[in-house]
This record gives structure tokens, C-alpha cells and sequence, in this order.
């Protein structure tokens, strides 16, 4: 992502996952970016012919955070034709302290948790990894989502009675009374709504009418 973002002005190629450009630019870059003195050798050049695999699925894990071999470079960092080893200051070794007993141990862990929390690789792995626990979330949602089996749902007396005038049952009928009477139960309505047929409602229908007039 430094190498696309600082090559502006340029084409790219979908297929090669790499910008597209003249050999005379490459040479300018490379020589821009490379530094024999300090034996410097710009990483840029392995994307000359092909870019890196899954560089889309990289993009998304990552955004737009990369890590050079000079220095950590987040969104607003220079690139690392812009950085060099000077603007890197050695970090002076702490001195050594002898504390006994359990104040060593808390003041050791103290330390290094401060050290973690101002260090910008912490910061950019923790990002990271919350950015890797969301997509897995997301993920594992959409996998539940799609295996789950459907909800019942039971259909309305509106939509109960229109399935009935569908089977054939007219209005004013001694199977449209039956019907309707049935249809004040939610648990009838759903059975009602599983037959996939209208000969098979109508059916059902006519036997709970019979049944019905058996008990008469």
C-alpha cells in the first residue's frame, strides 16, 4: 500500500495486482528509493513484475496501516523514500534496578505496560487483531444466519381466508363456516399454511367439517 499510494499519477493492472509504468520511471524510483551508502536496497522492486496475493483481503484486514523496514508509518506517516535511519533516535537501555521482594514484580510489569501502550507496533496489532475479531464475527453471523432454519411464521385470518377461496370454498357455504371457525386458532392457521396444495387444504377442510357434523 506505500508503494500504491506514493506511485500516483499512474495505471494499474487488475490482473498483476501492480502499477502499470515505463522501465525509465522504475529506474528513476528505484534509484530515488534505493541507498547504496547505507546499504539500503528498496523493497519496492519486488512488485515491479506482480503485486502481492490477496492484496484486496490484505486491504480489508489492514487499511491502510503498513509497516516498512525503516519505521512504522500509519495513515499521515512519510513513505520510506521520504524516511531514513536519522530520524530514527536510539532508545538508551534502562538502567537496572534492584527491587526485592513483590514491589520488583509489579514495578516490571508496570513498566513494560506502559512501554506496550505508547509502542505504535502494540497500538497497530491490537487494531489489527480487533479489526481480524470483527470480521470473524461478522463472518460466523452470516454462516448462523444462513444454516438456520426459518422461522415459523402463522399467517393472518385475512391471508388464511384467501388461501381458502383459492382451494375453491365459496362464501355462504356450510366448508366456509367450517373454515372460519377453525381459522380463529393461530396453531390451525400454520398447519393450514404448510400443505403446499389446494387439494390438500380443501381436504383438510372437508374432514374437520365431517368430523364436526359427526359430533352434531
Amino acid at each position: 500500500m506505500e508503494f500504491k499510494n506514493c506511485a500516483t499519477s499512474l495505471g494499474w493492472d487488475e490482473a498483476k495486482q501492480t502499477i502499470v509504468c515505463s522501465p525509465e520511471w522504475w529506474e528513476e524510483h528505484l534509484a530515488r528509493c534505493n541507498n547504496c551508502e547505507k546499504g539500503i536496497k528498496c523493497n519496492h522492486v519486488k512488485f515491479r513484475k506482480q503485486g502481492p496475493k490477496f492484496l484486496d483481503d490484505l486491504h480489508i484486514i489492514f487499511g491502510k496501516s503498513h509497516v516498512s523496514g525503516a519505521s512504522a508509518s500509519c495513515p499521515g506517516d512519510v513513505s520510506s523514500d521520504e524516511a531514513s535511519d536519522d530520524d530514527v533516535a536510539e532508545v538508551p537501555k534502562p538502567a537496572k534496578t534492584v527491587n526485592p521482594g513483590k514491589n520488583k514484580r509489579k514495578g516490571s510489569s508496570t513498566i513494560v505496560r506502559d512501554k506496550d501502550e505508547k509502542s505504535p507496533f502494540a497500538r497497530m496489532y491490537k487494531n489489527t487483531c480487533l479489526k481480524i475479531e470483527t470480521a470473524a464475527e461478522k463472518i460466523c453471523t452470516s454462516v448462523e444466519a444462513s444454516s438456520a432454519s426459518p422461522c415459523n411464521v402463522v399467517p393472518t385470518i385475512k391471508e388464511a381466508m384467501k388461501m381458502v377461496k383459492d382451494c375453491g370454498v365459496e362464501e355462504k357455504t356450510a366448508l366456509m363456516h367450517t373454515a372460519t371457525t377453525l381459522f380463529m386458532k393461530p396453531e390451525f392457521r400454520e398447519v393450514f399454511s404448510y400443505l403446499e396444495t389446494n387439494e390438500g387444504r380443501l381436504d383438510l377442510i372437508e374432514r374437520k367439517h365431517e368430523k364436526e357434523m359427526m359430533k352434531r
